[in-house]
């Protein structure tokens, strides 16, 4: 290294999710569409395999799980539902 260059410095990669935040988990290919439920992320937890580990749990159940980042996805500000019900709602008013 050349003397009076400062050393590289690397990011800490940071979880997407923080603590406190709600989401879903992805759905598998062979889930119902609307039965994903709403998470609270509890912790943040260490990586396993190199992918970042949450403590969730379901905002209806008592219990709570460990699952990795690539399992979760920000929960949407408006479910399907709603927003097949809204574009309904605007088609109508034009």
């Amino acid at each position: 290294m050349k003397p009076n260059q400062p050393d590289k410095v690397r990011e800490t990669p940071k979880h997407r999710f923080s603590i406190g935040q709600d989401v879903q988990m992805k759905r598998a290919a062979f889930e119902m569409p609307n039965t994903q439920a709403t998470f609270r992320v509890i912790a943040t937890l260490p990586q396993a395999g190199g992918i970042f580990q949450y403590r969730v749990r379901n905002v209806d159940e008592k219990y709570e799980r460990i699952t990795t980042e690539d399992n979760l996805q920000p929960l949407g500000i408006w479910s399907k539902a709603d927003q097949s019900s809204f574009r309904h709602a605007t088609a109508l008013n034009k």
